[in-house]
């Protein structure tokens, strides 16, 4: 059963793609490791949904497109003695400052070299080093991007 999900945000610039990356406070579970928006699914959401509302929460941020990411990061959690499996998605948004919640005490926009230097964890990296692929391939793209309800109302017009 998913319980988590992971959200690369990302921005396009004159340098290239830049990412997001957010620091988690020293109170937090964690403290001080450099992560994508990162959260649980709540009970009937489907995990891009929950993926769309931790972007907005933990960052103010809102998604110009959204898609799936190839990539699911698995961890073993010793404090429940459970393998999970976090499926990954990648949110295009303006590249300004987020609107930290509680759970983050600073970010950083990072061009991809320089973002997977600085995330904290393998299977972060690993996803930072699969996005522009993934960007770069049109029928690939077409194939993960989720339809967002503005994107919806839009194509009806």
């Amino acid at each position: 059963m998913m319980k988590y999900i992971d959200v690369f945000p990302f921005a396009r610039t004159n340098d290239g793609l830049s990412f997001l990356l957010l620091r988690r406070t020293p109170d937090n579970s964690y403290p001080g490791i450099w992560q994508p928006v990162a959260g649980k699914i709540k009970t009937g959401e489907s995990a891009w949904e929950a993926g769309v509302r931790e972007l907005e929460e933990e960052t103010g941020l809102a998604p110009l497109h959204f898609y799936a990411l190839d990539h699911v990061s698995t961890y073993y959690l010793h404090t429940t003695d459970e393998i999970i499996h976090v499926p990954a998605f990648i949110a295009e948004v303006e590249l300004r400052d987020p609107q930290l919640s509680h759970e983050h005490d600073a970010f950083q926009w990072l061009l991809q070299e320089k973002a997977i230097q600085t995330a904290s964890w393998a299977p972060y990296r690993k996803a930072l080093a699969s996005i522009p692929e993934l960007i770069a391939s049109s029928p690939a793209l077409a194939l993960a991007k989720i339809l967002l309800k503005n994107e919806k109302n839009h194509l009806n017009h």
